[in-house]
């Protein structure tokens, strides 16, 4: 006769729920990776950011067109470097007076060919910075009646593709002023110091506008200064000791659209200190026991690094005696002989070297 099994004292079989977590889980584990991978994903277009900032004026008989080199995708990623840029151009009646209309974009696209194209070297020597600048020569004589042109520019990354349309802008080309004549610069204490005379032409100028770059840029940019009709000079402030420039200036026929003239040439300098400070004030000498105390107004200029001391003995001629400059406005002469006059100068000296005129005379008795 048989028996039903029974349970070993103490335990229990294990519940139903308990045993089918774990075996789901070791059913489901080689399926895991085992589902179908989706298509992988085109990489991204190379397609270079819209110019928007494209501005136009007239310099001589040259078109000069500038803007900022575009620097990412219009996806916002990383632009490559350009392959090329090239510059549409559409002409249209001008109007009897004031500015052209403005150009439907459709209407341009229509209309404009192909004007320029800068590629390689050209291209490359046509970037200054995050500039880029595109220049071209005026026919001579200018076409008669006058003709309205408008401009745009696409660009090209390298491996990419063409970029929107950048903005329109429009220009009447019209016979440019005679450029400022006698250019000069000269090298001054407070700035570099730019003089001309005016040309004589058909029109007086509607002003004059003055060009600086560093001896390693090669393009102008915007001018350091817009002056008006009257003008016959300029100082630039703004230069720096130990920079090298090039200056020029020009004519200007009108201001909205700049049409200047061509530059007056060009004029380097080479802007060093050379200066010497101006010496201080108020030179006070206070006799002391034995010593005199002198006290002074600083000199005005900002590039004082220190104060240099001369004094006459009796009976002597003024020599130094301070062998390095003396900070601040005060120092005192100890050792001096009782009962006699001295009498003291004191002259500025700047961070170059360049040891000023001195001040006025003041003495002192040591008591």
């Amino acid at each position: 006769m048989c028996s039903e099994p029974t349970l070993a004292r103490g335990r229990r079989s294990p519940a139903p729920t308990a045993l089918a977590a774990p075996l789901l889980l070791l059913l489901l584990l080689p399926l895991a990776g085992c589902g179908k991978k989706g298509d992988p994903m085109p990489p991204p277009r190379v397609i270079p950011q819209a110019i928007g900032d494209l501005a136009v004026s007239q310099r001589g008989f040259e078109i000069v067109l500038e803007m900022t080199h575009p620097k990412t995708t219009v996806a916002g990623l990383a632009l490559p470097p350009l392959a090329r840029a090239t510059l549409y151009e559409a002409r249209r009646p001008a109007p009897a007076e004031g500015a052209p209309p403005a150009l439907d974009p459709r209407e341009l696209v229509a209309a404009a060919q192909p004007r320029l194209e800068l590629a390689g070297a050209e291209l490359a020597g046509a970037v200054s910075g995050d500039r880029l600048t595109v220049r071209f020569r005026l026919e001579e004589p200018l076409p008669e009646p006058a003709e309205a042109r408008y401009f745009a520019v696409r660009t090209e990354a390298a491996g990419g593709e063409v970029s929107p349309w950048s903005n329109v802008v429009a220009l009447v080309p019209r016979v440019p002023p005679l450029p400022p004549a006698d250019l000069r610069v000269v090298a001054r204490k407070e700035g570099v110091a730019l003089a001309w005379s005016v040309a004589e032409g058909p029109e007086p100028p509607a002003g004059f506008r003055v060009y600086r770059r560093d001896a390693q840029a090669t393009s102008w940019g915007e001018p350091i200064a817009d002056l008006g009709p009257e003008a016959t000079g300029h100082v630039d402030t703004t230069a720096r000791y130990g920079g090298r420039y090039f200056y020029t200036a020009c004519a200007l026929g009108s201001r909205a659209p700049v049409v200047e003239s061509a530059p007056a040439g060009e004029r380097e300098i080479d802007y060093q200190d050379r200066f010497a400070p101006e010496p201080p004030k108020n030179l006070r000498a206070l006799g002391g026991e034995g010593e005199a105390r002198l006290l002074w107004e600083p000199s005005p200029d900002p590039d004082v690094s220190g104060y240099v001391v001369f004094r006459e003995d009796p009976g002597q001629e003024f020599r130094r005696v301070t062998a390095e400059p003396v900070a601040g406005g005060e120092w005192t002469d100890r050792g001096l002989g009782r009962g006699f006059v001295f009498r003291y100068r004191v002259a500025a000296i700047d961070r170059a070297g360049n040891l000023g005129e001195p001040s006025e005379t003041a003495e002192a008795r040591a008591r």
